[in-house]
């Protein structure tokens, strides 16, 4: 029986570049975009001259300013954004023909059986990058055999163990893909929308190695709260496999070893 195999894309600066490509005059400036929460204006998504400026998701809007005072806002859109993401996933049906959102900016395929058609997984991965780029977004992907595998590869391969920060862009995502898992919808693909762009990462889990690469993950890639994820780093667990054997196998089959 063949393995199955999951292609999960992050486009972590998903609404930023979406108005950037509406308005190219911005694509070198410190652009950010701005949502209510709690009450206070805070950075819902920021442009890559904005987070080298210093800027981080989550961070109030007078605090970005003091810091990046040449900072360039727009205005949330959740509409347009929405659109955006639901034409990204008409344009990723042709590399499966299975496709689905997964959160506000990410979307998630069952590739088994595809790879074949680009050459191989790495094909894959490449022609994805490059279509990426050509509509101007950033990427981050994964490819594992499991769905939870997938999405912690394409958010934390090659990333240090670091502090998770309140705001923090991948908790803000964690939520509401916790939120929807419940409601993914699996969609043929079409068309795509036109445009020019970035470069992108690309991280691949062997079949059946999915456990053990896992394991080596920082444990943000659990999806838990920022205060449970500082929580456990304040106890000196930075990586899943900190936890121990027995956890860490039981963290592996509740969580990361998720098929759908």
């Amino acid at each position: 029986m063949q393995q199955r195999r999951i292609l999960s894309l992050w486009f972590p600066r998903l609404d930023a570049e979406r108005v950037m490509r509406a308005e190219p005059q911005l694509a070198d400036r410190p652009l950010g975009i701005v949502a209510e929460a709690g009450g206070a204006l805070v950075l819902a998504s920021l442009g890559a001259a904005a987070e080298a400026a210093g800027l981080r998701r989550g961070m109030a809007l007078g605090d970005a300013r003091a810091i990046c005072p040449d900072l360039v806002t727009r205005p949330e859109d959740a509409l347009r954004a929405a659109d955006f993401l639901a034409a990204l996933r008409r344009w990723a049906g042709r590399f499966s023909p299975w496709v689905a959102a997964e959160g506000r900016e990410a979307l998630v395929l069952d590739v088994t059986g595809c790879a074949h058609l680009f050459g191989g997984e790495a094909g894959l991965a490449e022609t994805v990058e490059a279509g990426a780029a050509g509509l101007g977004l950033s990427l981050r992907l994964g490819i594992a055999d499991t769905l939870g595998a997938a999405w912690a590869v394409a958010r934390f391969a090659g990333a240090g163990p670091g502090p998770v920060h309140a705001g923090d862009a991948i908790d803000q995502e964690a939520r509401a893909t916790r939120s929807r898992a419940q409601k993914r919808r699996w969609e043929r693909g079409g068309a795509a929308p036109p445009v020019a762009g970035r470069p992108a990462r690309a991280n691949r889990i062997p079949c059946r190695r999915a456990g053990q690469a896992s394991r080596a993950a920082a444990v943000a890639a659990l999806q838990l709260g920022v205060a449970e994820i500082q929580a456990l780093q304040g106890l000196g667990l930075r990586r899943i496999e900190g936890c121990g054997g027995a956890a860490a196998n039981l963290i592996w089959r509740n969580w990361l070893g998720r098929r759908n």
